[in-house]
């Protein structure tokens, strides 16, 4: 029938394909035919998305159907892309779909905020453009190098890039980042002034960074506080870094001489 329908056919549009089918052989075409699904009544691409929303209106929380939605595609693309590109054939597990379906019904409950970045890696050249800012340049002056410097690039631009979504989809309280960075900022004044205690003012520059290496640790695996209902290591970290850039924190006992003419920091009673 297809064969049929190409010689009769006075499609110019199709006739590269029409001449490629052709070429096949007998065999390669009744493969190539039968490998074809007709799929009748399909949504067209332009319904897909309000399509979805309706099946997980069921699992979303009322007005989040979209957000559910934004979630699902989000992973389902690379995962999709992933499996696709795999050297093996492979595929997706039923199990696995619904493992994230359960994930993003328990991340959009009331109380709880969706965390989307937790695990993007940026491209390099997005970390690189964070090299002349005030957080990385806090780092350098305590010694820090190598894969912990990559790593605070990393969470900074996670944390910045979250906090931007929630605020793009109006997923937050009135004052409730403030009230967080307020929180990190509590939390991180007595550890600053115990290291600060413990530093004669001649200090020479050695101790000085190896006490603000022990502060800046206490960062990375120690400080770990909620925002709503949730602990996020990310998020944590990233959000320090935040406040680093704004000079409203540091790790350096001496970090807003060393920075003063590199921007302007908020109130830290430090």
């Amino acid at each position: 029938m297809l064969l049929a329908a190409a010689v009769a056919s006075k499609n110019t549009a199709l006739a590269d394909a029409i001449a490629a089918f052709q070429a096949l052989t007998p065999d390669m075409r009744a493969n190539l035919v039968a490998a074809i699904d007709v799929i009748d009544g399909a949504p067209l691409v332009g319904d897909i998305e309000s399509m979805i929303e309706v099946r997980l209106r069921m699992l979303a929380p009322r007005g989040k159907a979209a957000l559910a939605r934004e979630q699902l595609e989000g992973w389902w693309w690379p995962r999709l892309c992933a499996t696709l590109q795999a050297e093996t054939p492979s595929t997706i597990p039923v199990l696995e779909v619904e493992q994230k379906l359960d994930d993003i019904r328990d991340s959009l409950k009331r109380d709880a905020l969706p965390f989307d970045m937790e695990h993007v890696d940026p491209p390099p050249e997005e970390l690189d453009t964070f090299n002349e800012m005030l957080f990385v340049r806090q780092l350098h002056s305590i010694g820090l190098r190598g894969s912990r410097l990559l790593h605070a690039k990393r969470d900074f631009y996670r944390a910045s890039t979250q906090r931007s979504h929630w605020a793009r989809r109006n997923l937050l309280f009135d004052g409730e980042v403030a009230r967080f960075d307020t929180t990190l900022i509590e939390e991180w004044q007595p550890r600053f002034a115990q290291m600060s205690d413990g530093l004669s003012e001649d200090c020479e520059d050695t101790p000085l960074r190896d006490a603000g290496r022990t502060l800046y640790a206490w960062v990375e695996t120690g400080a770990r506080f909620p925002l709503r209902t949730t602990i996020s290591r990310f998020l944590n970290v990233g959000s320090y870094h935040i406040l680093a850039d704004d000079l409203r924190v540091g790790w350096h006992r001496d970090y807003r001489t060393i920075l003063a003419d590199q921007g302007d920091g908020g109130s830290n009673g430090g």
